[in-house]
């Protein structure tokens, strides 16, 4: 298992609700942070192990490198330096999905509408709120991320990842597959890479659309 030495977690730039719970602990949810019990996670790793060795990555140092860095800048919520190794058609297709909800939904009176607004849009004002880049509504998204829950940066100050194997999906596309020690208790998680233009970057889990559709209630006040 090769330390990477950075601090992380989070779900392809966007971290779903469940895994925010996780991370955070019990200030957030009443299950412990990592539920499984320690044969199974046992048994879990062992079988990770074992599919490593027989579908290694040629090289994994590239995608382990893109990783490494995403994931350092996202602990640190600099979410625009972490978008520089997001895989650009994914922010794009944010963008498109996202945008127009948000642009839509400033004059909700909604239960903390203003505050998401606030968040998502930070310093941008007026007619450039139209005008948005892919890497601003990502940037926006996580903002929003971390105001809804502080808790889960400080969780990542004191959280480890280590990985344990890079499969080769394809020649241009690869999955990482790593565990996460936060306040000495392991969980594991795998994120996917894409390999374009001569480098590798990391895909958004979220599905731009449930994503909008998300926010279209939040808005809508349901």
């Amino acid at each position: 298992m090769r330390k990477t030495g950075e601090r992380a977690e989070g779900e392809g730039g966007f971290p779903s609700a469940e895994k925010r719970h996780r991370l955070a602990g019990q200030s957030m949810t009443q299950v412990s942070v990592f539920p499984e019990k320690p044969m199974k996670k046992l048994i879990s790793l062992l079988a990770l192990a074992a599919f490593a060795v027989v579908s290694p990555a040629a090289d994994t140092k590239p995608v382990e490198t893109t990783f490494q860095r995403y994931w350092s800048s996202y602990a640190k919520k600099d979410f625009a330096k972490a978008a520089a190794d997001v895989s650009p058609s994914d922010l794009e297709a944010t963008k498109a999905a996202v945008l127009p909800v948000f642009l839509a939904g400033q004059g909700s009176k909604a239960k903390d509408a203003s505050e998401v607004l606030s968040a998502f849009f930070g310093k941008t004002v007026g007619k450039a709120r139209e005008t948005m880049s892919a890497v601003d509504v990502f940037v926006g998204l996580n903002r929003v991320v971390a105001a809804g829950s502080p808790e889960l940066f400080e969780v990542l100050k004191d959280a480890a990842v280590s990985i344990i194997f890079v499969r080769s999906v394809s020649d241009d596309a690869a999955e990482i597959h790593f565990q996460v020690m936060v306040r000495g208790q392991g969980d594991t998680d795998a994120e996917s890479l894409v390999k374009k233009d001569g480098r590798w970057w990391v895909k958004i889990k979220d599905d731009p659309k449930q994503t909008a559709d998300s926010f279209k209630e939040l808005f809508a006040g349901k």
